[in-house]
């Protein structure tokens, strides 16, 4: 009997005695970099299998390293294997390109023909501002979905997102993603889909590069997020989608924003509304201020003129108050609708709501106004006309005596008596013959 160990050291052998120097060709399915010690470490792979591949630092120096996902390379090297995993791989002592892989060349074809179609040019749909039910499409149990979730449920706690499961890697995947996105987009209410997986290799992510997948997302009429792998990652499906995220964790910022800035930007607009009446208030009251001193010289007048305006000023001022009221009870009642339910028509809606009794605030208020400076010039005219020297630009004249009294009647013009005459542009004295 054998041990692990034991076994791992014959099979070694055989290998490495067998497959001293090989030469191979694949694609390379993963990014081709050189780690930070200074070895490349990749993938090449075709249709049927995978082979891991080490290009020690040393070689490195010596060859080109000019290689990137998707080439097609010639491989030489000898075969080992790794004792402590039990993998076996190929240590590189030459890479050359061959061409194009045949994956990114499959992805370069339906590109620029989709592209032609002007499926890439489509008109994008806007993302609702918060959606009322969202679809989500991705794997059951992925780490897309925990990172989805996680982000969506922490910026915004009300949100009512469907879960449809769906392979997102294998042959049938496409297929289903695109029977996937048809579901969702007639389940009632949903109004924002969410297409989602996480990083991989080409071949792991091919399910999005599938036309038939590219032709469900444009088919769809609600809005579709694609956050496909990582940032470096770009699929057929995100050039269709109408908004790409870079990850499954900025798919939900794009979706959902913070309902902490929300409620914020809702105490702006109250204090911002608060603002605006007690400045329109001020400016009443300056301008009350200012008919006032035009008539301070009659006391009777003015004494008349105060009780009205001090009545208006109440009365406008008691309006303004249960107006006042009447909003802060609105907006109190709109804040407490939008932490318990989904505020997403109600939030629109109230806003819209507020703006109009703004406007109707500032209407009445204006209203109010003319209204006073209407009946203060109609009060002036009235002063006006009770002036007798308003009869005197007619051409009438008052009579006064010696003692300035006025002469009322002509049986007090006795002989001799001493008169004064007062006309518009002056006064005149003289004596009764």
């Amino acid at each position: 009997m054998l041990t692990v160990t034991e076994l791992t050291k014959k099979i070694k052998l055989l290998i490495e005695n067998n497959f001293k120097t090989i030469e191979v060709t694949g694609e390379i399915s993963t990014k081709f970099g050189a780690h930070y010690s200074g070895h490349y470490y990749f993938t090449i792979k075709d249709y049927g299998a995978t082979l891991d591949a080490i290009i020690w630092k040393t070689a490195a120096s010596k060859m080109n390293t000019n290689f990137r996902q998707g080439d097609k390379v010639i491989i030489k090297g000898r075969l080992a294997l790794y004792e402590k995993w039990g993998k076996y791989q190929i240590i590189v002592s030459s890479i050359n390109k061959e061409g194009k892989g045949d994956l990114f060349k499959k992805f370069e074809d339906l590109k620029i023909k989709l592209e032609n179609e002007g499926l890439f040019n489509l008109e994008k749909k806007k993302l609702p501002f918060i959606p009322k039910k969202l679809a989500l499409i991705t794997a059951k149990n992925a780490a897309a979905l925990t990172d989805f979730l996680k982000i969506a449920e922490k910026r915004y706690p009300f949100t009512n997102i469907v879960i449809i499961p769906t392979p997102v890697q294998g042959m049938q995947a496409a297929k289903e993603i695109a029977k996937s996105l048809k579901f969702a987009s007639k389940i009632n209410g949903v109004d924002l889909i969410v297409l989602t997986r996480g990083g991989g290799s080409i071949e792991d992510l091919w399910s999005f590069n599938e036309e038939i997948v590219a032709r469900a997302i444009a088919e769809v009429e609600i809005p579709v997020i694609s956050a496909i792998g990582h940032e470096r990652d770009f699929t057929i499906a995100d050039f269709v989608a109408d908004k790409r995220a870079a990850t499954p964790s900025e798919a939900a910022e794009l979706a959902y924003p913070e309902y902490d800035i929300l409620l914020r930007n809702l105490n702006m607009i109250k204090s911002k509304l608060f603002y605006l009446i007690k400045n329109k208030l001020g400016n009443s009251e300056m301008v009350l201020l200012k008919e006032k001193q035009k008539f301070k010289n009659n006391v009777l007048v003015i004494n008349d003129y105060k009780e009205q305006v001090n009545n208006y000023k109440n009365t406008l001022e008691n309006l303004v108050n249960i107006k006042i009221t009447e909003a802060w009870e609105e907006l109190q009642f709109y804040k407490e609708s939008l932490q318990k339910k989904d505020p997403q028509v109600n939030l629109l809606k109230k806003q819209n709501e507020v703006e109009i009794l703004k406007s109707k605030l500032i209407y009445l208020t204006e209203k109010k106004l003319l209204k006073n400076k209407q009946e203060i010039a109609y009060l002036k005219s009235k002063l006006e006309l009770l002036s007798p020297f308003k009869l005197l630009e007619k051409g009438y004249a008052l009579i006064k005596d010696e003692n300035d009294n006025p002469v009322s009647s002509s049986n007090l013009l006795t002989k001799g008596k001493k008169i004064e005459i007062i006309l518009k542009d002056g006064k005149k004295e003289a004596m009764i013959l």
